[in-house]
């Protein structure tokens, strides 16, 4: 009761100054009006209720143990009602219809404020309102006249009011309500994604470490590229999280229908994750693979997303045992694959099940210090699987360990014709020759020591400008095109090397962070013949060239 009366203690507690206004102007009228002298020692009475309500306010509000003082607080706000509302019966004793309806106007009046004050709190309304409404009907029994014919109609009436106040009183209760979930929701949400962002930025000063230690003791002693080259796909792995997140939140996420083949795909997944397993001492099996069907319609890069994902965590909290990866197909209006990964670890309690799915949070604080990461790719791979048309659940395990559930449904799909080769691309005795443009220089170097890797010649343009002008001069086996530049941007640029000129038929790779379905048709739009995503990943880079 007490943490539902405190909004009520504190908007009665701001009411006062209107009291006491009141008080002040019904004084007034006792100095021009001798028949309401009466309204003297009233003021004084109810003066003496409401400094003893303050004080019950006081009281309640700074007890450590509000419970405790509850009870006072709702006797001196039936005190108040009753202190209040007795003066109507004088008012109605004057025998005037005007003073018949200043009682009324003023006990409604009180109703009125009872109701706001009292802020959904249903005990603090009956206590205010009570008293007023026992005026209302007993103030014309007593101070009107006998056998008054109105009498019937005037207490049908209060009854239809108070049925009416009793309707407002419940619905402002409901909005009240909802209202304060909101907002406890929407603090809850805040101060996740408070702790989130701590947590991500103490995640990302692990790589940023070993990036800068792993570059000076490579200065040092050309030793240490593989600390390196960790700390860069683990800074890739939160950045995706990250982006991924925003355009679920924005509803920008996308899904890719092609043909792919589920059942390579579903024992890739389980063969990438074997090493890890087997450095860890935990068993990783795949069971019914055989009755999985072949080629299949969906997105099959968002599919291994979310496999890779329940993997990463199966192995990752589980000590000892084993992580099996169950298939099975279902067979009704619509052919459905049902994936189940589970693991030997401690399990889930219900509560942790609950907030699996919700950004920005983990199973627990001890697990984010325990286990790292960000807390999203439950709550992506959902999200994914919903896009999808699928579903993804938690569970416990009947004999210890958790499960997931996956299950997406599987269009069939046919083969695909095997592509034929970019002939500007095909190998040949003389290296290509690759146009690098990015505003950027560390982007530049960073893709020319790729490139050159490759086997390729590189020249590099800071700008879409330059890169007209080099384009001019010079015919490029293929060209690489940063999209978001100062100036003019890449899709510009390529537009324009599209209207003529000696690399009018050159392939056109956009490098950019922003891949949604969106950007990647506003690329094709303007004339580009492929993507990657940065951070730039080698093997996406050398399939978009020579793939």
């Amino acid at each position: 009761m007490a943490v539902a009366y405190r909004p009520a203690a504190v908007s009665r507690r701001q009411q006062v100054p209107l009291r006491l206004f009141v008080i002040l102007v019904l004084c007034g009228l006792a100095f021009v009006y001798a028949d309401l002298k009466f309204l003297f020692s009233w003021s004084a009475a109810y003066i003496v209720v409401q400094v003893a309500e303050l004080l019950a306010l006081k009281r309640f509000l700074g007890h450590a143990r509000p419970a405790r003082a509850v009870a006072l607080n709702l006797v001196t706000d039936l005190a108040m009602a009753t202190t209040f509302g007795w003066l109507a019966i004088p008012l109605w004793s004057i025998g005037t219809p005007l003073g018949a309806a200043a009682a009324v106007l003023l006990l409604s009046g009180s109703i009125f404020t009872a109701l706001m004050g009292a802020e959904g709190c249903l005990t603090a309304f009956a206590s205010a309102v009570t008293p007023h409404i026992v005026y209302l009907f007993v103030t014309p029994l007593v101070a009107g006249k006998p056998g008054d014919p109105v009498m019937p109609f005037f207490l049908a009436g209060i009854g239809l009011f108070c049925l009416t106040l009793i309707l407002v009183f419940l619905w402002s209760r409901r909005a009240m309500e909802a209202e304060r979930a909101a907002r406890r929701a929407a603090e809850a949400q805040t101060a996740a994604k408070s702790a989130f962002i701590a947590m991500v930025s103490h995640e990302l000063r692990t790589p940023i470490n070993a990036i800068l230690n792993g570059a000076e003791a490579f200065e040092r002693d050309k030793s240490d590229a593989t600390l390196i080259v960790d700390a860069g796909l683990m800074m890739r792995t939160l950045l995706n999280d990250l982006l991924d997140l925003s355009k679920i939140e924005a509803g920008r996420m996308g899904v890719e229908v092609v043909d792919y083949d589920l059942r390579a795909l579903v024992a890739d997944a389980v063969g990438f994750w074997r090493g890890a397993a087997e450095a860890k001492g935990v068993g990783l099996s795949l069971l019914g693979a055989e009755a999985l069907p072949r080629w299949v319609r969906g997105d099959p890069m968002r599919v291994r997303q979310i496999l890779n994902n329940l993997l990463s965590n199966a192995i990752k909290f589980t000590a000892e045992g084993d992580v099996r990866v169950k298939v099975r197909v279902e067979q009704g209006k619509a052919r459905t694959v049902t994936i189940v990964v589970r693991d030997t670890g401690p399990g889930l309690a219900d509560d942790q099940i609950e907030r699996l799915f919700t950004p920005y949070e983990q199973a627990g604080a001890d697990t984010a210090r325990a286990f790292g990461g960000t807390g999203l790719g439950l709550s992506i791979s959902r999200d994914l699987a919903r896009l999808m048309g699928g579903e993804l659940t938690a569970a416990n395990a009947e004999d210890g360990g958790a499960r997931f559930i996956l299950r997406l449904p599987t269009p069939e799909g046919v083969e695909p014709l095997a592509p034929e080769p970019d002939a500007a691309l095909t190998r040949r005795d003389e290296a290509p020759l690759i146009l690098v443009v990015d505003d950027h220089d560390i982007n530049r170097r960073a893709l020319r020591q790729i490139l050159e890797a490759f086997g390729a010649r590189v020249e590099t343009a800071e700008d879409a400008l330059t890169a007209l002008a080099a384009a001019e001069t010079q015919v490029f086996d293929a060209i690489l095109m940063d999209v978001r530049m100062p100036g003019m941007d890449g899709l510009e640029a390529t537009r324009r090397l599209r209207e003529g000129g000696a690399n009018r038929q050159t392939p056109i790779i956009a490098v950019t962070g922003a891949v949604s379905a969106d950007e990647v048709a506003a690329c094709r739009e303007a004339g580009m013949t492929g993507w990657v995503e940065k951070p730039v990943n080698p093997r996406d880079l050398y399939a978009a060239l020579f793939g």
